[in-house]
């Protein structure tokens, strides 16, 4: 009787919705045991540290000596090309100093002129004792078109400290296959010639070694960095490859 009467207490509305009770987080991690906060805490300290040592290896990894150096230096053997200057430029022209290389040729419309520039830059902010320890060479691979006498004038427009080769051009197979370099020569559809070659900057130790490689693109600052802590971290003991 009192349902018939009463009828709104005795059926739901249509309108109500089930909602769960509230969990009171902090009431339980009051109650926690002191055994699992610490448990936590040590868990929590434990991936702080993994992270932090993770991050410490990436920066180590990536340091600009051991991004550019070789596992293992290479050292040349023999070969022969011909400098600006007429004289020999061999083994021995190399022995005792850093020497920075890079192929090209002396008709490249962009990365040539501006490696050579960027290095300009370079060699007027080293220290005079590092200078005088570092020589730049430009290897052209272009030898049909670019002389002797050319490449003189090419490299004496950036400096004049700066040194031009080339060779034959089995000579220069040859001596690009040590410093794992390639070059090609070839005509375009209107019987111009084209030439492709390797980009990298290429570090000579003073044993005559392939010691590293610096990648394109080439920026004064990135390659002064690089330059610096390659020398910097040097061991002459370094075990190396022998062709």
């Amino acid at each position: 009787m009192y349902c018939l009467l009463r009828q709104i207490y005795c059926h739901p509305k249509k309108d109500a919705q089930y909602k769960p009770p509230e969990v009171n987080y902090r009431a339980i991690i009051h109650f926690m045991s002191q055994s699992v906060k610490i448990t936590l805490s040590l868990v929590i300290t434990i991936l702080l540290i993994g992270a932090a040592v993770w991050l410490a290896q990436q920066n180590t990894n990536t340091t600009p000596d051991t991004e550019a150096r070789l596992t293992t230096p290479k050292l040349l053997t023999t070969f022969q090309l011909t400098a600006h200057d007429l004289k020999p430029l061999n083994i021995e022209r190399l022995k005792g100093k850093w020497t920075l290389l890079f192929f090209g040729y002396t008709h490249c419309p962009d990365i040539c002129p501006t490696t050579l520039t960027e290095l300009t830059q370079v060699a007027r902010q080293l220290q005079p004792a590092i200078l005088n320890n570092t020589q730049f060479v430009f290897v052209s691979v272009d030898p049909q078109r670019d002389s002797p006498e050319s490449l003189a004038e090419y490299v004496g427009y950036f400096n004049e400290s700066f040194l031009g080769a080339t060779g034959s051009i089995d000579a220069l197979t040859a001596f690009a296959r040590q410093l794992d370099s390639r070059f090609s020569l070839e005509t375009d559809f209107a019987g111009e010639p084209v030439v492709n070659h390797s980009s990298a900057m290429l570090l000579i130790d003073p044993q005559v070694r392939y010691y590293a490689r610096l990648k394109a693109p080439h920026y004064a600052e990135e390659i002064l960095t690089q330059y610096l802590a390659l020398r910097n971290s040097y061991s002459p003991t370094t075990p190396q490859v022998t062709r």
